[in-house]
Formats: C-alpha cells, structure tokens, sequence
C-alpha cells in the first residue's frame, strides 16, 4: 500500500515538473513572484480590488488588511486528493489553495506581490503547508494584477 502511494507520488510529481517546465512565465520579476505596480494610488484602494477580486472569484477571505489580502479555497476532485496525498493523511482536512498578496506603498505608487501555497490541517491540530511555485500558477495571479483596477 505505501509502494503504491508512493509511485502515484513520483508519477504525479515527474507529471508536475514536465508541465511545468513547458510553461513560460509571461512576465519576469525581481523577486520572481507574480507582482503588480499601481500608479498615485493608495494601499487601501489596491486592498479593496484584491478583496473585491477574490470575492468576485467566490473565494474565502481569511484576512484582509492594508499590508495583506490572504484569500482562498479549498481544492476539489482530484487536485484535493492529490495534495491530501502530497502533504496529509487521511485524517486531515481537505487541502487549501492559498495566496497572499502583500501590499506596500512605494512612493506615490503601491506595489504588491503575490505568495501561492496549498495547507491541510492534520487530526492533532498541526498544519502543512506546500508552496506553490509553478509558472502555470504564477502565470494565473500575474494576469490578474496586470488587469486589477485598483
């Protein structure tokens, strides 16, 4: 039974790693995160778009202040049975999709800059979490910040 988690680990992760290599990123940034720049506005108005995006997406707000909007949901078929294999057991929770988008003010500019993750929450209470760091999800976030009207 192990062995058998264990190749469908390795041939989902081989899978994982080929796609993601094909996939180039549409826009290279310093900190090779998604990233927005938002010209004389403020760090509020930017919070209200991203609240207002992940709302108009249908996902969980967890927090939502002037430095960071975290936001969410929880994975569904067979990306939720693929990431409770990855980083639960059969006592966790249904694996999260998370991503945080940190806001800071630049002058008369506000920059923000986006972190994916994916979280489970095991019986005892203990939390796992796994970034998510391939182009094709980077590629997602960074087109909404390149269309958010802030």
């Amino acid at each position: 039974r192990n062995m058998n988690k264990m190749t469908v680990l390795l041939l989902s992760a081989t899978i994982i790693s080929g796609c993601t290599s094909s996939v180039p990123l549409i826009k290279k940034t310093q900190s090779g995160k998604p990233e927005g720049v938002y010209q004389n506005t403020t760090k509020d108005k930017v919070k209200d778009a991203l609240v207002n995006y992940c709302n108009s997406r249908g996902l969980i707000i967890y927090n939502a202040d002037n430095s960071s909007v975290i936001c969410g949901k929880e994975l569904e078929g067979g990306s939720a049975v693929f990431g409770q294999m990855l980083i639960g057991n059969a006592y966790s929770t249904t694996p999260v999709s998370k991503v945080r988008f940190t806001i800071a003010q630049v002058n008369n500019d506000t920059k923000v800059w986006a972190d994916m993750w994916m979280e489970t929450q095991m019986a005892m209470g203990q939390v796992q979490q796994m970034a998510i760091t391939d182009n094709a999800s980077k590629n997602t976030i960074q087109q909404r910040l390149d269309e958010l009207k802030p």
